[in-house]
């Protein structure tokens, strides 16, 4: 039985769905959490529908430049609850997906396959 290979969000769109402005983390990553790491920070995406795009980012080896993946959605909502959502994300088809949709709502985040 072959290996099912890993699957990657590189960029994405995510929707504040809530009634609260919310504080977004998006945490993105290289080949390994401990390497090529960068956080994002959004402090104040609007209540209902706020959107915020989190472009591909990369970062350079030796040989080549490779594009980082989102392994970590954080948003603390403004009575202080975080909600949190990590990699892997239910939905993928693709290896590497780009654009991919994240809901924020007041109890959980939802990864959204915007194609369907």
């Amino acid at each position: 039985m072959p290996l099912k290979q890993k699957q990657y969000v590189h960029s994405a769109h995510i929707y504040n769905r809530t009634s609260h402005s919310i504080n977004l983390k998006i945490f993105y990553c290289g080949e390994s959490q401990h390497h090529e790491h960068e956080i994002i920070r959004m402090n104040n995406l609007e209540p209902n529908g706020g959107h915020y795009f989190a472009e591909t980012r990369a970062y350079a080896d030796a040989h080549r430049i490779i594009d980082k993946h989102i392994y970590k959605i954080q948003a603390e909502i403004s009575d202080g609850k975080i909600l949190e959502l990590k990699w892997p994300y239910q939905g993928l088809f693709e290896i590497h997906e780009k654009d991919w949709q994240f809901d924020i709502e007041e109890n959980d985040i939802k990864s959204i396959n915007p194609r369907v």
